[in-house]
């Protein structure tokens, strides 16, 4: 799945079950993608209720409807 043209900054998103399993501090959690980058595989996102972005691997989250 290229989710450079299903994920763009602005875009609700949800953890995905393989960023279910590598992160399950994040499980459940939801927010914004705020920055994507061609170069890279990390896709920055403010996750609900945090002050500061985190990076994660574009097959660590799904969009969510």
């Amino acid at each position: 799945m290229d989710l450079r043209t299903e994920i763009a900054v602005g875009a609700r998103f949800k953890l995905s079950d393989l960023g279910t399993i590598r992160c399950p501090e994040l499980a459940g959690k939801a927010g914004i993608v705020v920055a994507t980058s061609s170069r890279t595989t990390g896709i920055t996102i403010l996750f609900d209720g945090a002050k500061r972005p985190t990076v994660l691997h574009r097959d660590y989250i799904s969009p969510s409807l």
